[in-house]
């Protein structure tokens, strides 16, 4: 049960981090400098509500595998702290989901005017997936020292 949890544990955070910075780093800054962008932003907008999901997945992965692992064998060490981790990045990424996005999303579309709203908007997505991305480098700094 063991090697279970490990192997579900490293390929949800692997799968979420990776198109963490897939995404931030290699597809979004080349739709920007490919496309116009306005057809930039309609590729980025489709992308958004998957990319939210498979971190709501992948973080859900992870706290029902601390769950298990507390339930299973122990509650102690960074059983507990991993598992408040783990929901508070999940919530982030269902916040920005199914709120967040669509304002955004109707920010750009109430053209120039709502130019300042889609600007904070956007900040919020930014610092909110800078935050998620964090957060990931922490528990994986800590699985790193754990030594598995």
């Amino acid at each position: 049960m063991t090697t279970t949890l490990n192997f579900l544990e490293h390929l949800a955070l692997t799968f979420w981090f990776g198109s963490i910075l897939f995404f931030s780093f290699i597809v979004a800054p080349t739709l920007f400098r490919t496309l116009d962008p306005p057809e930039a932003g309609k590729a980025v907008r489709a992308i958004f509500p998957r990319y939210y999901l498979a971190g709501i997945f992948c973080g859900l992965a992870l706290t029902a595998v601390h769950t298990a692992r507390g339930v299973l064998f122990y509650w102690g060490g960074m059983t507990i702290p991993a598992i408040f981790l783990f929901v508070l990045l999940t919530l982030a990424n269902l916040y920005a989901r199914q709120v967040l996005t669509p304002a955004i999303n109707n920010a750009r579309e109430a053209g120039p005017s709502a130019k300042p709203q889609f600007d904070k908007l956007h900040r919020r997505s930014v610092l909110l997936n800078a935050f998620t991305l964090l957060g990931g480098l922490v528990y994986l700094y800590w699985v790193s020292v754990r030594g598995f």
